[in-house]
């Protein structure tokens, strides 16, 4: 009978089985001896398991809640523009050797077109993400007379503006650009669209001067002490984005505000549309980038991180642009300025690049709206916010 096996009836086990066993146990496991074996850990208790188990499963639906909203939108709509952009670069190389200026012409319009596709598809994965993500989540820490909660609804109300610009402008430019003719329905979404805008922005550009006011004694009290430590440096910092903040949102009402003139012509023309299409695209570019310089002035004026923000809307500012540099490509492509076309389309390509870049770093920078928790606070602000009493944080505020 071989020695390792014990018969159930049995209620003795020789010593020289037992040397075996252990023999068997130190071959397969290394010991010296099963009696030198750690003892085993007891098991959870029950609750605990189940809580356990009931985590890991909430931290997999967040994983997985995070890819489908934000992180895929994002890699797919920054993968769709890359391999775009690599088409569009062998397409250039093949109009350069064209000895044939029509030939050329037409095939550098038809590339102005095929981008304005691509941005109608892109633009709206990347708005999906960015509005599933930390990037339109307010730090809660301020209290609500802080400068830093204003600055933060500035920045909200400018998101939810860009989110409703986009299909009435990419929608307005393909119509004039593109058909070249406009629906009934496209110039009223465009009317409404405008005079909404110069409504709804109005009252932001009055919160973010009510924020800029705050930073004067700050640019003042830079300029009474000569020093140019770190500490000064980064109210200078804070300074100039607000500055750059305030130029582009003044410049960008001004746009919308001229853009009257052509969008709302009764007896416009080809012409008339077109312009009004490519104010607009220029409005919502300088939209896009004074959300961006804003998200970064959170971190230097308050210590409040937004840097989820700043990737994806400076994305979706160079979107805008090559948005707008595609309406100067089939502007010029046909016309006499054709030597411009190709420097114009350069530029597209070189926006579309950055955009895809951005994107993709933003996967690393974002998370889910709702499931990032508070960040770290910058201990160099400019002008730290004035923490909510109910609120605990680690860095002590004025």
């Amino acid at each position: 009978q071989d020695p390792l096996v014990v018969r159930v009836n049995s209620d003795r086990v020789s010593s020289r089985e037992v040397d075996e066993v252990d023999l068997l146990l130190a071959t397969l496991l290394g010991v010296g001896s099963a009696s030198n074996l750690p003892p085993a850990p007891p098991p959870l208790p029950l609750k605990l398991s189940k809580q356990a188990f009931a985590t890991e499963e909430m931290d997999f639906e967040k994983k997985q809640k995070f890819e489908d909203l934000v992180a895929g939108p994002l890699h797919s709509a920054s993968d769709l523009v890359s391999d775009k952009v690599d088409t569009y670069l062998q397409r250039i190389a093949d109009v350069v050797t064209e000895k044939d200026a029509a030939t050329s012409s037409k095939e550098m319009l038809e590339m102005a077109t095929d981008i304005r596709k691509l941005l109608d598809k892109v633009v709206p994965k990347l708005l999906w993400a960015r509005d599933n993500s930390s990037a339109v989540e307010r730090d809660n820490r301020p209290s609500n007379a802080s400068q830093a909660t204003i600055a933060q609804d500035v920045l909200l109300k400018l998101e939810t503006y860009s989110s409703w610009a986009w299909p009435v402008i990419i929608g307005y430019a393909r119509d004039a650009y593109d058909e070249k003719t406009l629906t009934d329905d496209i110039k009223a979404r465009m009317q409404r669209g405008t005079d909404g805008s110069l409504s709804y922005l109005s009252s932001v550009l009055l919160y973010a001067w009510q924020a800029a006011k705050f930073q004067f004694p700050v640019v003042e009290g830079m300029m009474a002490r000569k020093d140019s430590n770190g500490e000064i440096l980064v109210k200078a910092g804070c300074a100039a984005s607000y500055a750059q903040l305030l130029g582009d949102m003044t410049q960008m009402y001004s746009d919308l505000s001229d853009s009257k003139l052509e969008c709302f012509l009764k007896d416009g023309n080809l012409t008339d549309w077109q312009k009004c299409a490519a104010d607009a695209a220029h409005s919502l570019y300088k939209v896009n980038m004074a959300i961006a310089e804003a998200s970064n002035a959170m971190w230097q004026c308050f210590g409040i991180y937004w840097g989820c923000s700043q990737l994806v809307n400076q994305a979706y500012a160079d979107l805008a642009k090559a948005l707008g540099a595609s309406l100067d490509m089939s502007k010029t492509c046909g016309g006499e300025d054709a030597e411009l076309c190709k420097s114009y389309a350069f530029k597209v390509l070189g926006t579309l690049s950055q955009g895809a870049g951005l994107m993709e770093s933003a996967t690393d920078d974002c998370s889910l709206k709702g499931a990032s928790g508070n960040s770290a606070l910058n201990p160099w602000a400019a002008t730290p916010f004035e923490q909510r009493k109910d609120v605990e944080t680690t860095q002590a505020k004025v």
